[in-house]
């Protein structure tokens, strides 16, 4: 199966604003990584890291773009310094469509061979995608595929082709995101050829431990997921066979995928500091992009703490605060927050200590700290002192010992209409298993807008270039296409609650990144049970289904 795919999504028309403090240098921007944004900056000016402070508390939407230190902060660096006086930079829609990272477009073939009970024998998964000369950065197409399913003959290959265009990056869910739509499309293939359930032709291939290494799994919770979707979606209604089922001029159709998405933990530090009144204060420089690190972080050192929410304040987005792990790779809520959970653990002993008895048996609730028939306020246990902890966490031994990874399943119902071949995407469910659900507004909201990204790579979202000169031609939202209300159907998340010691302290695996993993593969196998369409090029717009519509006026099989 070869497959054609290319996609940008990231943020909004920018505001960067710098001042030199003397031979300080202070940056006002939307970062994601601040910790590697202060060297990032510092080597640009051949500057010491320690006299750089860059503070991004908010950041708004960022999905790769906001990674790195791009043009804007460094032009507005050198014009500080020599004009000697604050400088912002604006930057308009197109000149961010032209300036930061793109996602590299794709061309994918996908081979499967598999035995008359549906058992894969073979896989292979190649890739080709692009980047500028000199860049480091390859889209992992085959992230997935390395530990998805069976099949002990494998061939997974990424090949880059060196192109002058603009810098492809990561965009959400590097990986993944390109590379499971077009592996979850040819398994949808594979399943009408033997005959099988598409969810359950993919239950027969899940291996025990990783193909070729034998890695074992830290947890997997796709089985749950694609059992679970199903029966909420209603897939038992679905139709085997293509051109089965019509309303009026619309073809209706049923697809499935599923969902994976590798789990990282990575280097964080936080301070947690339980003040005299009893409130309580964290600080790290941290990132929130919109996937609530801010209520996380103030629940996990509630919780801990044993205060309500209200009286937890959270200070992120400043370099001179901890180092923490950043937004990207949904490792920032497991790592920092694992880092947060350590500093309120030190204060816990101390708090133990002062109420002269062991960590273990302390139970902390309300700003009430007991133990036994022993009970005290925080405020009277402190004295009039503040306990300030600063927790670390690093990757352990388990990152290498396990295969991390999140997983889920995705099923969609489709309209595509006979004449015109629009395609409708009426409803969509996911099931989705991450480990600990750490904040189920916030995962759920996570899930959801992967499933309304996926919506658009499906149908609508592609970059176009001009091939004379490699500039970007559609760079504004009125010719790069992204879902507007209208286009985005009643969506159902399902949140699977498990645990996983192996993949954090905080027993949670990453979750921002997986709803787009594998969305557009459903939509894609949706379009074909509906009317025989089967494509191997994203988007799969109109003018691409209506070159084999089958002919609009015969009758329902």
């Amino acid at each position: 199966m070869k497959c054609l795919s290319g996609t940008f999504r990231n943020h909004c028309p920018g505001l960067t604003e710098t001042r030199r403090d003397g031979d300080h240098l202070v940056l006002h921007g939307s970062y994601q990584m601040l910790s590697y944004n202060v060297k990032e900056i510092a080597d640009c000016l051949s500057m010491s890291p320690k006299k750089v402070r860059i503070i991004a508390p908010y950041v708004g939407g960022g999905f790769g773009s906001k990674l790195g230190i791009t043009h804007e902060a460094v032009a507005a660096a050198i014009a500080a310094k020599e004009l000697q006086r604050p400088v912002r930079v604006v930057m308009t829609r197109q000149h961010v469509f032209q300036t930061v990272m793109r996602r590299s477009e794709t061309r994918q073939r996908v081979r499967l061979a598999a035995d008359a009970t549906g058992k894969l024998i073979g896989l292979g998964h190649e890739a080709l995608v692009s980047n500028l000369p000199d860049e480091d950065f390859a889209e992992p197409v085959t992230q997935a595929t390395e530990f998805l399913y069976s099949g002990e003959n494998r061939l997974l290959e990424v090949k880059v082709a060196r192109i002058s265009r603009m810098t492809a990056g990561s965009v959400r869910a590097p990986g993944e995101a390109v590379g499971m739509q077009v592996l979850e499309a040819a398994m949808d293939e594979l399943a009408e050829a033997v005959g099988i359930d598409p969810v359950e032709l993919r239950k027969r291939n899940m291996p025990d431990k990783v193909p070729v290494e034998g890695t074992p799994y830290s947890s997997r919770m796709l089985a749950e997921a694609l059992d679970q979707g199903a029966s909420a979606f209603g897939w038992d209604q679905r139709n085997a066979k293509p051109c089965q089922r019509r309303e009026g001029e619309w073809w209706i159709g049923m697809g499935m995928a599923s969902a994976a998405r590798v789990n990282m933990l990575v280097d964080a530090e936080a301070r947690v500091t339980l003040k005299a009144d009893g409130t309580a204060l964290v600080e790290t420089d941290q990132t929130d992009i919109g996937t609530g690190s801010y209520a996380i972080l103030g629940q996990i050192a509630g919780e801990m703490l044993g205060l309500p929410i209200d009286r937890v304040k959270v200070m992120l987005g400043d370099t001179s605060l901890p180092a923490g792990a950043g937004s990207g790779g949904s490792f920032g809520a497991i790592s920092t927050g694992s880092a947060v959970m350590r500093a309120c653990e030190d204060i816990r002993k101390r708090i133990a200590k002062a109420l002269d008895c062991d960590a273990e048996d302390l139970d902390i609730k309300d700003g009430v700290a007991s133990a036994g028939d022993d009970s005290r306020a925080l405020t009277d246990l402190l004295d009039g002192k503040d306990f300030a902890e600063t927790g670390s966490i690093k990757p352990g031994k388990t990152a290498k010992d396990y295969s991390q990874a999140s997983y889920g399943a995705f099923f969609a119902e489709v309209a595509v209409n006979a004449f015109t071949g629009e395609t409708r995407v009426r409803r969509m469910t996911g099931a989705f298993g991450f480990g600990r659900v750490l904040n189920a507004k916030t995962a759920r909201s996570q899930c959801l807008g992967g499933m309304v990204w996926g919506i658009g790579s499906a149908l609508t979202e592609e970059l176009a270039f001009d091939l004379r000169d490699g500039h970007l031609v559609n760079h504004d939202l009125a010719e790069y296409h992204v879902p507007a209300h209208a286009d985005v159907p009643a969506i159902e998340v399902i949140l699977l609650e498990e645990r996983d010691a192996a993949a954090s302290p905080l027993q949670a695996k990453g979750v921002g990144e997986l709803g787009i993993c594998g969305a557009a593969g459903s939509i894609a196998n949706a379009i074909y049970n509906a009317c025989g369409v089967r494509l191997r090029s994203f988007p799969m717009t109109l003018d691409k289904v209506i070159e084999q519509l089958p002919d609009p006026f015969a009758k329902v099989a």
